[in-house]
């Protein structure tokens, strides 16, 4: 027999993946929280025990897709066999171009939760999950003195620009093959360094 616990989990996980289909197959102006409740069957009880509106449905599936494209690009570049700090980057990177090509993560993540939430909330949202992630492995670089005396956190960020600005370029243009991304990435490093130097 399911615990409390487990049941609140299932309902919950049934509210998400409810208003995901629903906004991927109807658009975020037609998915309401009534055909999320027709969609699941639940009540209006059960979903306010878990969300307080329609924006923080949406925030939970944008921080769930977000989560879920940068694990799976983890994955892909563990099992690439990356051990380098930089080169798990690079790879991780290009992996998770990979995963916003697929037409639903790149709904959710570019254009419908940033639609809904508002642009600075869904960057917000995204930077708790990739930003950290750049900052953590350019310190491991630069422990392993793959890269010169940079500044870390400005780094992370321009990574960060870089591959939003990259997975906006690749949905335009989905017949093309990506662009060289560690070439990218080490490029802006090495310019940083350089900068360094010279002040």
């Amino acid at each position: 027999m399911p615990t409390q616990q487990q049941r609140s989990d299932s309902t919950r996980e049934a509210l998400l993946a409810a208003c995901r289909k629903l906004l991927l197959e109807q658009g975020l102006e037609a998915t309401t929280l009534a055909s999320v409740l027709a969609e699941t069957g639940l009540s209006k009880g059960a979903l306010y025990h878990h969300f307080a509106s329609k924006a923080e449905l949406i925030a939970a599936i944008y921080k769930a897709e977000s989560k879920g494209a940068i694990a799976r690009a983890l994955a892909q570049a563990e099992q690439a066999g990356a051990t380098a700090p930089l080169v798990q980057l690079t790879t991780m990177c290009a992996a998770w171009l990979e995963e916003i090509r697929a037409p639903d993560v790149a709904a959710i993540l570019l254009r419908i939760g940033p639609a809904a939430l508002g642009l600075e909330e869904a960057q917000r949202i995204e930077n708790a999950n990739s930003l950290a992630l750049f900052e953590r492995q350019l310190a491991r670089a630069a422990e392993a003195g793959e890269i010169g005396a940079i500044d870390q956190p400005l780094a992370a960020r321009l990574v960060n620009a870089l591959m939003t600005e990259l997975a906006i370029a690749s949905l335009r243009e989905r017949g093309q093959a990506l662009p060289d991304v560690e070439g990218l990435i080490l490029g802006v490093l090495k310019a940083m360094e350089r900068g360094g130097a010279r002040s």
